[in-house]
């Protein structure tokens, strides 16, 4: 078999593991979700980009044969090794499976093999045109979409007309217990209500098993500054049992170790501190200014590689910034609009921070243009054309116990200012 037989065997074990619609149908959210859930699993970051031309969403060339990290990553996602693990694996399967069938049995296999899928292939049809035709034909709708947590989201539907009995309301999101919050509606009832705990912008998805047929938003907002303890590869794992519930420093964010065992909490050798505000700013996410002030070193509790990450979650898009201490650069990154760039595919050496001293990082986005600097170097300028909307979160992560002394951002229209320094 060659390079490329593995690789789409791979990318069809992936959707497979993934049990989502089909690969046709993903949109830019799901190729970001998936690029974070990769990093996750394997540390290694495949930006969005890449998986569109994985999975052919970009038309890129005949045969698209990614480099050896991104193999690996995929791999290591699927629960292998590494991609030569994950070949040898699969070789022997199919020696296995050779040495057990034979060459009269091999045809037969083959033929029931084409049968199954003209008929699957006749049977997603005919289930297709019944989807199309039932997006006239249900009612979904939302009641207050923004709100303080705890904050109920009332949803109403209505799918008696519809063909099928299978539809599902994705609440997109994860209970530490229970898991993934995706829930079946009754044909019979006309309405689920769902209450959020967590502050966050979420994105409510009607489905069936094939696609996503309506999407709405929801904007559950803080009252404050919320922060979490998580562990590593559990970064968007927020509950009530990873809430830090001590006061941060006076005139800085920032949990020291030993505050955070005195709080209760079980304190992992590795842990993210993850700190975030959600309400609407009404800064415009395509022309603004943002300053801020932050440390993260042994001193302050950080673990190596010490790093600040920010993210700003607008109305359209999740935009972030990851800068790192001198030598980690694969792990920086930048991402504004639908433009992603990472330290695994980019030498993005000028993203460094400097340990145990404060660090002042200044964005500033002008008409989608954005530039960016670090302790006054310029480090990125770059434009992107899908609208960002207004800035509806703020969410600041350390790998450690960073300290963040203040974050301010400016609307360059209005001149409307979010501003916090933590006093």
């Amino acid at each position: 078999m060659t390079e490329e037989n593995y690789l789409q065997h791979c990318l069809f074990q992936v959707e497979k593991k993934l049990n989502w619609k089909k690969s046709s149908f993903w949109k830019e959210s799901d190729y970001l979700k998936l690029s974070e859930i990769i990093f996750n699993a394997s540390e290694i970051s495949i930006s969005a980009h890449t998986l569109k031309r994985l999975f052919g969403k970009i038309k890129y060339k005949e045969n698209y044969n990614p480099q050896q990290a991104t193999k690996d990553a995929l791999s290591i996602f699927l629960g292998y090794a590494s991609w030569k693990d994950f070949v040898q694996q699969y070789q022997k399967s199919i020696q296995k499976k050779e040495s057990n069938i034979g060459s009269r049995q091999k045809k037969i296999a083959m033929a029931m093999t084409i049968v199954t899928l003209m008929l699957l292939f006749v049977a997603y049809n005919i289930i297709a045109t019944a989807t199309a035709k039932e997006k006239d034909v249900f009612l979904f709708d939302i009641q207050d979409s923004i709100g303080t947590v705890p904050f109920t989201v009332h949803t109403k539907y209505d799918f008696s007309e519809t063909i099928s009995d299978s539809f599902f309301i994705d609440f997109d999101f994860v209970h530490p217990v229970t898991g993934e919050q995706i829930k079946k509606t009754d044909k019979n009832r006309f309405a689920y209500n769902f209450t959020y705990q967590i502050p966050g912008y979420y994105k409510i998805q009607l489905r069936n098993h094939l696609d996503t047929l309506k999407t709405k938003n929801i904007l559950a907002m803080s009252k404050e500054w919320e922060s979490y303890l998580v562990e590593e590869g559990y970064r968007n794992r927020f509950w009530m049992d990873t809430k830090i519930s001590t006061k941060s420093e006076d005139n800085y964010l920032h949990f020291s170790v030993e505050e955070l065992k005195k709080s209760g909490l079980q304190v992992p050798q590795v842990f993210f501190i993850v700190n975030r505000f959600f309400k609407n700013t009404q800064i415009d996410g395509d022309n603004f200014e943002l300053k801020t002030k932050f440390k993260n070193g042994k001193a302050t509790g950080g673990i190596t590689c010490y790093d600040f990450i920010l993210n700003l979650y607008c109305m359209n898009n999740l935009n972030s910034i990851k800068l790192m201490e001198d030598g980690c650069s694969q792990y920086s990154g930048i991402k504004f609009g639908e433009n992603n760039v990472d330290g695994t595919h980019e030498n993005l050496s000028a993203f460094s921070i400097k340990p145990d001293e404060w660090n002042t990082l200044f964005v500033r986005v002008n008409q989608k243009e954005v530039t960016a600097y670090v302790n006054e170097a310029l480090i990125y300028k770059g434009k992107y054309n899908n609208p960002n909307g207004s800035i509806v979160g703020i969410e600041n992560i350390f790998k450690g116990s960073g300290m963040l002394d203040y974050i301010e951002i400016k609307d360059l229209k209005t001149g409307k200012t979010f501003f916090d320094d933590f006093d």
